[in-house]
């Protein structure tokens, strides 16, 4: 008696796939816009500083003070609608098995990482992020540093749950063992 194993390789209709467009997203926090706003201004205080001591002290600089000062202003107001643009456009999913996380206003990106090619998963709160109890979650993969996925903006509380949900399903992906001892 032979069995016959017969290779089949059936065509997808694509329209009967999920579309990962039509998941609702979560945002970042509202205050997290705060924290962007403060590190703005951190940067531009600084390079008005700068800006400020190059003017003063070389002679030779200030006659170029009519653009430069402009210049700046219109930097200011690009980064900040920029910023805000792109606070706005942000928003990530955990689903059952991946994780999708969507940034960018010029060129879009959606990024989708299955679980089981996450390798370790990180929470970190910066200072400003601390003081508004907000942290942000970054996701390293096997697949190198295109397929790692930053989010930030969380509120912790939530990071912390996001994180202990992906820990688990990492563990009952890697030790399926874990799950039917304890069904039993």
């Amino acid at each position: 008696m032979t069995t016959e194993t017969f290779f089949t390789n059936e065509v997808i209709d694509l329209d009967l796939l999920p579309k990962y467009e039509e998941i609702q997203l979560s945002r970042p926090h509202p205050d997290y816009w705060k924290i962007i706003c403060i590190n703005l201004l951190i940067f531009f205080g600084l390079l008005g500083i700068a800006i400020g001591i190059l003017l003063f002290f070389i002679d030779e600089a200030r006659p170029n003070a009519k653009w430069i000062i402009p210049l700046y202003l219109a930097l200011f107001a690009i980064f900040s609608l920029l910023f805000r643009a792109s606070f706005k456009k942000r928003g990530y999913a955990i689903r059952t098995h991946d994780v999708i996380y969507k940034s960018g206003i010029i060129a879009e990106s959606t990024t989708i990482v299955p679980l089981n090619r996450i390798q370790h998963i990180e929470l970190n709160e910066g200072i400003f992020s601390r003081i508004y109890k907000l942290g942000s979650l970054q996701l390293f993969t096997a697949g190198g540093q295109t397929g790692h996925i930053h989010i930030s903006g969380i509120a912790i509380d939530d990071a912390k749950r996001i994180r202990d949900l992906l820990l688990k399903k990492l563990d009952l992906l890697e030790n399926p063992a874990t799950e039917l001892n304890a069904n039993e």
